[in-house]
């Protein structure tokens, strides 16, 4: 990773001509101090760099060294800054680039090629945490990717209703894809992408907000989404060894964990509704044991009584033509 950073600043610098220790620092999302050291260690390498004290100063390169590692395509930038997740790159239909793109490496991009590469930056987000679910087709992302590159109006169906669209972003979360995009009356929505069964381009130009930053925009998005959420307590004892099983329940935030001498642990944590906790938790096995709600007891019991019965040795063969009913009980 290390070696990644110093040829990232290398590269940055060759680009920019002059950057700033914090400006290095939020672009590679480390401390200030690490990019000191970072800038140590290149000048300790025998490579030219050095600060320039005052207003408008920074650290940058000798204006005769250069790192020739440039020839990038504008498609080929376009998946340097974008990320190389497998399925946003071939959704996208720039997976054929992404191969030559990371031989090369970006480097002192020419303008109009870090143009293009900034301006892709500015308008796909690639957001790696899953949620639950598997991924869904979008077969209308072709059309919808022309729409935001070309800044055009998109007329989709979204829930069975026609809606006008200016796109400001996709968002690729786990394997879904999502559209930021603003309605004809300002408002910035988020669509689920799978979710638009019809889209084509109205042909009006938009103009993108200015300062729209989508990063920000998804984060914020995303906040509310898991303020409002629903939300269903529980609490468990969990075999202490078993903890990390239940770290990775999906739609779930653990509050707390209390460690007790007999091998398990208190865990207090919300699941999205029953049915999902009951799910996880039985595939779970013994290792987890539901403490409260009573409710959440009595849906496991039937579901491992329901169990039980299948695979009786009198159903061997199938449940046959004896009726066991649903797994959990309806309330």
């Amino acid at each position: 990773m290390r070696a990644e950073r110093l040829l990232r600043i290398l590269l940055l610098l060759q680009a920019y001509q002059s950057l700033t220790a914090c400006d290095l620092a939020r672009r590679l999302e480390v401390s200030a101090r690490t990019i000191q050291r970072d800038l140590d260690s290149l000048s300790l390498a025998g490579v030219p760099v050095y600060a320039s004290r005052g207003r408008g100063g920074g650290w940058t390169l000798a204006r005769d060294y250069r790192t020739r590692l440039n020839g990038l395509t504008p498609a080929e930038a376009m998946t340097v800054f974008m990320g190389t997740t497998a399925h946003v790159l071939t959704d996208l239909g720039l997976d054929a680039a992404a191969g030559s793109a990371f031989a090369k490496l970006p480097s002192a991009l020419p303008a109009n090629t870090r143009k293009d590469a900034e301006y892709a930056q500015a308008r796909v987000l690639v957001d790696h945490a899953g949620w639950q679910g598997a991924g869904e087709a979008s077969p209308h992302l072709a059309v919808l990717r022309q729409a935001l590159w070309q800044e055009r109006r998109v007329q989709v169906r979204y829930g069975g209703r026609p809606v006008r669209l200016a796109p400001l972003g996709l968002v690729s979360k786990g394997t879904t894809w999502y559209l930021v995009a603003a309605r004809d009356d300002g408002e910035i929505r988020t669509y689920r992408v799978p979710k638009i069964t019809s889209a084509d381009l109205a042909g009006q130009a938009f103009e993108r907000p200015p300062g729209f930053d989508l990063a920000a925009h998804w984060a914020s998005a995303c906040d509310q989404f898991f303020a409002t959420r629903p939300v269903y307590p529980v609490r468990l004892r969990v075999h202490t060894p078993a903890l990390r099983r239940l770290s990775r329940a999906p739609g779930t935030t653990i509050t707390e964990i209390a460690e007790r001498a007999d091998g398990w642990s208190d865990v207090t944590m919300t699941f999205e509704n029953a049915s999902e906790a009951a799910t996880f938790l039985l595939g779970m096995a013994g290792d987890a044991v539901v403490i409260v709600p009573d409710e959440l007891r009595d849906r496991i019991r039937t579901a491992a009584d329901r169990l039980a019965r299948l695979h009786s040795p009198a159903q061997r063969g199938g449940p046959g033509q004896t009726r066991l009913g649903p797994p959990f009980p309806s309330r």
